[in-house]
Formats: C-alpha cells, sequence, structure tokens
C-alpha cells in the first residue's frame, strides 16, 4: 500500500468515525433530551465486543435505525472507545445518488435487496466477521411483527464464526415520524410531525438458535430460526405492553 492510499484509508476512517459521532449525538439530541424523552430497557443483554452481533429489529419508520443505535451504544462508545457503533442494512435504492452514497458509506450502511436468495446474504456473514450489524426482519416498513423474509435466517444459518443475535422491539416511533409510505410525498415524509414523546426500545436475550440448527433440511432450518425471530420479538412486545398497562 503506498503513502497516499494509507493516507487516504487513514481519512475514510476518521471521516467515518466523525459522521457516526454526529448521528449519534444528534440521534440522542432528539430522541432522549431535549425533544423527545426515550426509554430504552435492556441493554446489559448487548455483548460488549464490536463485532459478531446481529441485532434482529421490527420496521416502523425510516429513523428506526438511528433510534436503535443510539440506545444500544451512545453515549457510552464516545466515553469508551471499546464499545462500537451501530451499522445498519438499507435498501439500494437509498444509494442512488452521489450524495446518499457518500453518507451511508460513512455510516457503514450495507446496501442490500428486497430478496430471499442465499446469496445475497453473504454481505452479511462477511461483514459480521468484522462489525455488528443492525437488519429489519419484516424487510419492509409493516406493523405485523408475523411478517418475515429469509434473509436474516440465512446469514444466522450459514455464518460459519459464531455470531450473537439480539432481539429488538420498538415502538412509539411512529407518533413521531410518518411511516414513509408510498403515498407519503415531500417534506412531511422527513419532518418529525410531533415532539415531546416516549419512544421505547427493549433489547431481549440473545437467542438460542442451537436445535434450529441441528435441521438438517434448509427449508425447515430455515422456518424455524424465523419462527424463533418471530417469537422473541412478540415476547418483547409483550413485555412492552405489559409495562405501559395502567395498574388496577
Amino acid at each position: 500500500m503506498t503513502l497516499t492510499a494509507k493516507i487516504r484509508r487513514r481519512l475514510r476512517i476518521w471521516a467515518s468515525y466523525v459522521a457516526m459521532v454526529l448521528a449519534g449525538l444528534i440521534s440522542f439530541l432528539f430522541f432522549r433530551f431535549p425533544f423527545n424523552f426515550a426509554q430504552v430497557r435492556g441493554r446489559h443483554n448487548i455483548p460488549r465486543r464490536g463485532k459478531g452481533v446481529l441485532f434482529v429489529s421490527n420496521h416502523i419508520t425510516m429513523y428506526d435505525s438511528f433510534l436503535i443505535g443510539m440506545a444500544a451504544y451512545f453515549p457510552q462508545n464516545i466515553l469508551y472507545p471499546s464499545l462500537p457503533f451501530m451499522n445498519f442494512a438499507a435498501r439500494e435504492n437509498y444509494f442512488r445518488t452521489w450524495f446518499s452514497r457518500t453518507l451511508f458509506a460513512l455510516l457503514r450502511t450495507v446496501p442490500v435487496e428486497r430478496r430471499d436468495h442465499p446469496w445475497l446474504m453473504r454481505k452479511y456473514t462477511e461483514f459480521l466477521k468484522r462489525h455488528n450489524l443492525l437488519i429489519f426482519y419484516q424487510g419492509t416498513r409493516s406493523a405485523d411483527l408475523t411478517v418475515i423474509k429469509n434473509g436474516p435466517a440465512y446469514a444466522i444459518a450459514n455464518t460459519p464464526s459464531p455470531i450473537t443475535v439480539i432481539p429488538v422491539y420498538h415502538h412509539g416511533i411512529e407518533r413521531i415520524f410518518s411511516r414513509g409510505g408510498p403515498k407519503t410525498r415531500g417534506l412531511w415524509r422527513w419532518l418529525p410531525r410531533s415532539l415531546f414523546r416516549r419512544p421505547t426500545v427493549i433489547f431481549g436475550q440473545p437467542i438460542d438458535f442451537s436445535e434450529c440448527k441441528r435441521i438438517t433440511e434448509t427449508r425447515a432450518r430455515i422456518a424455524a430460526i424465523n419462527q424463533r425471530i418471530v417469537a422473541s420479538i412478540a415476547a418483547l412486545q409483550s413485555l412492552a405492553a405489559a409495562s405501559s398497562a395502567p395498574a388496577r
């Protein structure tokens, strides 16, 4: 590697660090204090290492990644450099313009397609060897927790090195931002519609897939992993509902 290449690589690393710090700071100011007051539960379930951790979450709005990333690590990852930043996956159509490609590259975002082909999940498994990763198991924004794509299951089943899978359930952000569906146009799609809300993020205990991986038939193994993911997220939803229910 030439000296010029080394300098460029260092500059990219520092630019990425600065971008992720700014993203975390803005997310903290907006979601945690003073504009909203996010509740975070189960952070102790997150490993402190910076690689081999796969977060699987439900998907509500376009800003979910920033809320979950802030809830998982910020601001501790600024105070303690050993802690990682959150990396997340996004649809490839978000990388069409030069600005968006540059921004998502600085934020270490993994471009993915909405397909279930196993070979498309190789980028997940390769990325997890060096980093952590947040993916939305539903594959799109949906209020139905039972909707699931096979991508996360393929990544879990085919990653040779052991990974830790953390289920994540969050709600309340839909009161701040629009879901951003195809009928949502203009600035309303990007701007908050209310403030001073209390979105909730819950990190569950690592999911045990040991029994699922013993299944030899591929489709059955993928189906079993999907069922375990949906059951874990549903359990966190029930926990959130129970904690928010009024006392009798």
